[in-house]
């Protein structure tokens, strides 16, 4: 897979374009982002989801994660300011200013955001993965938890971890401003889910109109329940 530099500043728009003819769900980003995050017990900030359509008899799988909007209403909605935007347009929770109001859970359209629970996998030994201490892999119980786009990833020059692990290359990681780096002209033009919902995500999908409505109806569902 081709790397992608750091560029810093406001310059870059970071996100994701996901080409569902290519996703055979086959959960290698849902293992990759374990692997390289080590979330708690019950948190997957990458998800393979699957809708069927009776009409065309068909299966389609596809990755799902927080879309790192350019107007996230869990930041709007965070009582403690603990949601913010970092260079690159990546989506981040302040671990120091989280108090785990649930209020961003139940703002997220998308219902990417869990609550990190008090379970370990391995209770009382130390985990030699957690050991250098890195950010990325540090869950304190109770805060909110989600997609980080690997950030650290990013400012090394590498892709995120879901992107760069997947066998069929679904997922191409892209800067949205950048002309050259999106390669618009190789893609059919890519679709935001829940566009209505005003949060303007930054991760698109190459989705045929036929399952377009399927694939927000089970979105919204989700949402629904989890929060």
């Amino acid at each position: 897979m081709n790397e992608m530099r750091h560029k810093g500043g406001d310059m870059a728009r970071y996100g994701i374009i996901v080409d569902l003819n290519r996703c055979t769900g086959c959960m290698t980003c849902v293992i990759a982002c374990k692997q390289e995050n080590l979330t708690r017990p019950g948190v997957s900030w990458n998800q393979v989801m699957e809708v069927e359509n009776e009409t065309f008899e068909r299966i389609v799988y596809f990755r799902y994660a927080c879309m790192h909007c350019e107007d996230p209403p869990c930041a709007k909605a965070c009582p403690n300011g603990a949601i913010h935007k970092r260079e690159g347009g990546i989506v981040l929770v302040d671990q120091d200013k989280c108090r785990g109001a649930h209020a961003c859970v139940a703002a997220c359209p998308y219902g990417v955001i869990s609550i990190n629970p008090d379970e370990e996998y391995f209770p009382g030994k130390n985990v030699p993965l957690q050991a250098k201490g890195e950010s990325n892999r540090v869950h304190p119980p109770g805060k909110a938890s989600m997609c980080t786009l690997c950030a650290h990833r990013i400012d090394e020059g590498r892709e995120p971890a879901c992107v760069a692990a997947c066998p069929s290359e679904a997922m191409t990681f892209v800067d949205l401003d950048d002309s050259q780096s999106l390669m618009l002209n190789k893609f059919p033009k890519p679709r935001a889910l829940l566009a209505s919902e005003g949060s303007n995500p930054k991760v698109h999908y190459i989705i045929s109109d036929d399952l377009f409505k399927d694939v927000e109806h089970k979105i919204s569902k989700k949402a629904d329940v989890h929060s």
